[in-house]
């Protein structure tokens, strides 16, 4: 059966989604949930910085194969760029190849890298499972840039105190006054997600999996003084929560205290082991964790994250991004 290579159109999510749940069913076995087209128009037709999908179609109009990508507003020394986090690639089983050679799957990636160029992407990146990273060193031109190894902090370790003249709350909605908070926070970081209202709202508040997070905010003296988004029921190791986003500046340690006090006292009340984050090792927030109780565990304990990019653009480059790109695990769908 031949197949046409071509960009999304609207419509083509059902099939999407057919080939989608068949994949991830077979690679995920019997504890998988298909995805649904709810979580399917979150991810893609709701993003507020839009969508990346090449598409593999077969004459019958299955979907064989899918490189897609959702793109994020990032603010770096060169203003606003997108960056794009490649997800949700797959090829259906009726249509692969081994990788002695080129796969419908690169084939269906080239015009997606084509075309993001084209339009202006800075930067593409992803957490691939081994057999994309190899396909991807191969002919996609991965880059590794860093293992992804945790901070964990262990339940034994205690609760955490928290500072006089500050209110730590659970909020059902991302703070208004959220944007000023960030500003505060870009200035003092290099390259980072946009993370203002439009974003986190999107983000963790209209996600149809809203249920697994909580957002907590800090004030002092009613100013806004820190915000996190954790995952107090799951995380990427056995019995664990996860601090999934995180927006406190770093002049502020009390404030970072509070947050993370929150954080402990609601791994302790869902009795989970372990209490996981992940900030970049050259980052304030890495040493303060340290200095909080938790631990570098690394991810190949129970199964190895890296992360991988592949540059658009001049100015940036992997030592540019190695020092200076701050991210958290909220910046994936590891999440």
């Amino acid at each position: 059966m031949s197949v046409s290579i071509r960009w999304y159109r609207p419509g083509d999510e059902h099939a999407i989604l057919r080939t989608f749940n068949l994949v991830f069913r077979e690679v995920c076995g019997p504890s998988y949930v298909d995805r649904t087209m709810e979580q399917w128009q979150w991810a893609y037709a709701h993003n507020p910085a839009g969508h990346r999908i090449s598409l593999a179609v077969a004459d019958d109009g299955t979907i064989a194969s899918q490189y897609a990508g959702m793109p994020f507003v990032h603010d770096t020394p060169w203003g606003e760029q997108r960056f794009v986090h490649c997800v949700d690639s797959m090829t259906h089983p009726a249509f692969r190849s081994g990788l002695q050679t080129k796969s419908l799957f690169v084939e269906t990636c080239m015009p997606f890298w084509a075309h993001c160029i084209t339009i202006g992407d800075a930067l593409f990146y992803g957490f691939p499972v081994d057999a994309a990273f190899r396909i991807g060193q191969r002919y996609l031109k991965y880059v590794m840039m860093t293992v992804v190894d945790y901070l964990i902090r262990d339940g034994a370790a205690g609760a955490l105190p928290v500072a006089n003249g500050l209110d730590v709350a659970k909020v059902d909605a991302v703070p208004a006054d959220v944007g000023g908070l960030y500003e505060t926070v870009r200035a003092e970081k290099r390259c980072l997600l946009r993370r203002d209202y439009r974003y986190l709202h999107w983000r963790y508040v209209q996600n149809p999996q809203r249920g697994d997070y909580e957002m907590w905010s800090v004030r002092r003296a009613g100013r806004l003084a820190g915000f996190m988004v954790c995952k107090p029921g799951s995380g990427l190791a056995p019995d664990s929560a996860t601090i999934a986003d995180w927006l406190v500046p770093e002049a502020d340690p009390a404030a970072a205290d509070a947050l993370l006090a929150a954080a402990v006292r609601r791994q302790g009340d869902e009795k989970k082991q372990r209490l996981i984050a992940v900030f970049p090792s050259w980052s304030h927030e890495y040493r303060h964790l340290l200095s909080r109780g938790f631990v570098l565990t690394p991810s190949a304990n129970w199964l190895q994250r890296r992360l991988v990019h592949n540059i658009c653009v001049p100015q940036v480059t992997p030592g540019f991004l190695e020092q200076n790109w701050w991210w958290t695990l909220g910046d994936s769908d590891l999440a």
